[in-house]
């Protein structure tokens, strides 16, 4: 039986044909005006899709680069720095923290939950020395949601900066980067701009650029200062993911010609509506039922059905890949993406092979229950 592949992962997530088209163009060398023209464009598009004015530096390194970037550009070693750990990902900045020699604390909650604003406000009062707070916007082990906003708000009024991992965030759930006084946010190319990994994305605010004047963390490569001076030129301070650059600038234009960021979001926020209609349907619990986003939608397996069976289900019969668990989850839950290059046909779809799954391994439901209950709620978004 003929399998199209077909990725459902919250990174790497189905590259757009524009994508594909623009990679795919003989190479150019990056200190041409031709290449510089791709840069500038791109950087421009950058700013447009996080909503800020401030420059969006473009590395070339993975989305933990980026948080690496980040970190060491605004705290000095033996700093102190509040992580805010609700799966993986948050572990993720402490990990980075200690092995620069900063002063980690961690704020934890289940995973499956946020921390909640509240309590990073009451941290922030017993530790005034805390330089930074870091945190997921997207926590994507486990589809929890920060209230960056608020959160924001919390760290400006506590003299301390907000940095925000929005890898899987931005283009999938609302971000203001500017009007809501988010200090640094970063970004990752194999999200909802549809390309491959290998680019990063960093934009700190003025209170972050003032801050990273003085820090003195060992810094080289990820040496924000120098890529701001080379990229107001349209080059990179190092040679430059030259095709992706070209790829990336294809990408923000198809962004912005269908409606820009605003539209990328709705269409997430519809597809992962639909998939918690049909979860609920289907008797799937999910793993964050309260603090969910709309990037991913992670859930649990049904009793006695076991999540890896579902996964590889999914792939063998009809070449989908969910992604699995992460961490203290792993080989608990599967993951699906709604973020990029997604629409309601292969949501629909998946949710119907999804439904044969269960069906095979054993699961008791009415054929039929999840993909009905997805299609009300699309149809009455799409009405309202």
């Amino acid at each position: 039986m003929l399998k199209k592949r077909r990725l459902f992962t919250p990174g790497p997530t189905p590259l757009h044909p524009v994508v594909q088209e623009a990679m795919a163009r003989p190479i150019l060398h990056h200190r041409t005006e031709e290449f510089r023209a791709a840069f500038q464009d791109s950087a421009a598009g950058l700013q447009r899709f996080l909503k800020t004015t401030q420059p969006v530096l473009i590395l070339a390194c993975s989305g933990s680069g980026g948080m690496e970037a980040a970190l060491v550009n605004l705290l000095s070693p033996g700093e102190e720095m509040l992580a805010l750990v609700a799966g993986n990902f948050g572990e993720r900045w402490a990990a980075i923290g200690r092995a620069y020699g900063m002063t980690v604390h961690e704020l934890e909650a289940s995973w499956g939950e946020a921390v909640a604003p509240e309590r990073v406000d009451e941290a922030l009062a017993a530790r005034p020395g805390v330089r930074a707070v870091f945190v997921q916007h997207s926590e994507s082990s486990t589809g929890v949601r920060h209230d960056v906003r608020r959160l924001a708000e919390v760290a400006r009024r506590r003299e301390a900066l907000l940095v925000v991992d929005s890898i899987s965030g931005a283009g999938a759930m609302p971000l203001e980067t500017d009007a809501w006084g988010v200090d640094a946010v970063v970004v990752g190319s194999q999200k909802a701009l549809a390309l491959p990994p290998g680019l990063s994305f960093v934009t700190l605010g003025e209170r972050a650029w003032e801050r990273a004047a003085s820090v003195t963390s060992p810094r080289f490569y990820f040496d924000l200062r120098r890529e701001r001076a080379a990229q107001a030129a349209g080059e990179s301070a190092f040679t430059p993911a030259i095709a992706q650059v070209v790829a990336l600038r294809a990408a923000l234009a198809f962004v912005d010609e269908m409606g820009g960021v605003d539209a990328l979001v709705r269409n997430a926020a519809t597809l992962a509506a639909c998939t918690r209609a049909a979860a609920g349907a289907l008797g799937l619990p999910l793993v964050a039922p309260r603090d969910h986003g709309d990037a991913l939608t992670a859930l649990k397996p049904p009793p006695g059905i076991e999540a890896g069976a579902v996964v590889k289900a999914l792939k063998s019969e009809f070449g989908s890949t969910v992604a699995g668990g992460q961490g203290k989850l792993k080989g608990q839950i599967f993951r699906v993406a709604h973020l990029g290059y997604y629409d309601p046909t292969d949501i629909l779809g998946l949710l119907a092979t999804l439904e044969v799954v269960l069906k095979r391994l054993g699961h008791p439901f009415a054929l039929g229950a999840g993909l009905a209950a997805a299609e009300a709620e699309y149809l009455g978004r799409e009405h309202a």
